[in-house]
């Protein structure tokens, strides 16, 4: 049953109706007026539908309409019963404007809910930093602080952990391709002429996937692995990458043994950890300055807010961000990827939901990069 009185639905409802129907100034200084009065206009939803009059606005491609209702407080975020946010009523209807001003006040506001959250995170427990406590599988935090303590098992072509969540699996594979080439600088070897040879380093092994892959690169002379989990890692040592030739396996936290003391720098990274929460990321963007050569090229499992296609474009956009300021210069290209529902027959929840992925391509030019104001968000 829904919680608002016969009284406050109808007000919704005429609400929404001039929303749907203004058609010029006048009508739009009604709407304005009406908020005014009554503020908390801006932030109700239909009951029903989920449908909110930020929503409205970004369907019709009003800008004025999507701005004065931002400004009266409307989340940038609200969803509605089918987990549809305002951006992507704004995708569907192709209004590139509101598009672009949506994904500008989505990422001002997590930047600076990323800043408060990081000014707390010292004085908060770990039951506060991973809640989110829910019946509902999808609604359940993926950060998992407790990961290193529990078991993994290898099934088949899927690497899950104890609560058959999958850390990694095979339709995976040709992403895990595309990443070793960028990170060596293969990814057309028809017009790339390789004269350097590379150190590189992968965070994260899981299947090993991508390290194979690493292993196949002619121009690779020395390949660092840093994997945590002992009983993958006992697997790494039962199948011989201790024995590689050019293979430096670092065993731990990669928090605990990418330290100031190696001596050694890197022209191509990798990063694709497990359970870590998304301020760990941002940790490790800040080390790389310290462990990459200037024109070393570094590329992350891009898996940030893998169940909404405009969150995730936003999420993209704050990294961008983040590493243009350490000196990178970033994109991210569209790679088809399809996967069978079946691939997700046994795992206890999905943590994809896209037919396009984003790979990010880092070149690290130790330059804080000027944001390209031209530059359009397209999802």
């Amino acid at each position: 049953m829904s919680s608002f009185l016969p009284a406050e639905l109808s007000q919704i409802e005429a609400f929404h109706h001039s929303l749907l129907n203004s058609q010029n100034p006048a009508e739009t200084q009604q709407i304005e007026t009406a908020l005014t009065t009554f503020p908390s206009l801006a932030t109700l939803q239909n009951p029903a539908s989920g449908i909110s009059p930020l929503m409205i606005a970004a369907d019709r491609g009003s800008l004025p309409l999507t701005t004065l209702l931002i400004n009266m407080g409307a989340p940038w975020n609200a969803l509605d019963r089918f987990g549809k946010c305002a951006g992507d009523y704004a995708v569907k209807n192709s209004h590139q404007h509101v598009v672009d001003y949506l994904v500008k006040i989505g990422t001002r506001c997590e930047m600076i809910l990323g800043a408060s959250f990081r000014l707390n995170k010292a004085s908060l427990p770990p039951s506060v930093i991973d809640s989110g406590e829910s019946s509902n599988v999808s609604m359940q935090p993926c950060t998992k602080p407790e990961y290193l303590k529990r078991t993994v098992k290898y099934e088949g072509n899927t690497l899950f952990d104890d609560e058959n969540d999958a850390v990694m699996m095979e339709w995976e594979r040709p992403l895990m391709e595309a990443h070793a080439s960028i990170i060596t600088d293969t990814m057309d070897p028809s017009t790339t002429t390789i004269t350097k040879t590379k150190t590189v380093l992968n965070v994260g092994f899981g299947m090993g996937i991508v390290d194979n892959y690493l292993q196949s690169k002619s121009n690779v002379a020395a390949h660092y692995i840093c994997e945590a989990h002992p009983d993958v890692y006992r697997k790494m040592i039962a199948d011989g990458w201790d024995k590689k030739p050019n293979v430096t396996i670092l065993f731990g936290r990669w928090q605990d043994v990418l330290t100031n003391d190696m001596n050694v720098k890197f022209d191509g990274v990798f990063f694709d950890t497990y359970g870590e929460h998304h301020t760990d990321l941002e940790d490790f963007h800040s080390l790389l300055p310290k462990i990459l050569n200037e024109n070393s090229i570094y590329s992350f499992f891009n898996g940030i807010c893998p169940d909404n296609l405009f969150f995730h474009g936003v999420a993209c956009n704050v990294v961008k961000l983040q590493l243009e300021e350490l000196g990178f210069e970033c994109q991210f290209y569209p790679c088809d990827i399809q996967i069978d529902n079946e691939a997700w027959k046994n795992v206890r929840r999905k943590y994809w939901s896209f037919d396009v992925y984003y790979l990010p391509v880092c070149k690290y030019v130790n330059a804080i990069v000027e944001p390209s104001a031209s530059k359009k968000n397209r999802f």
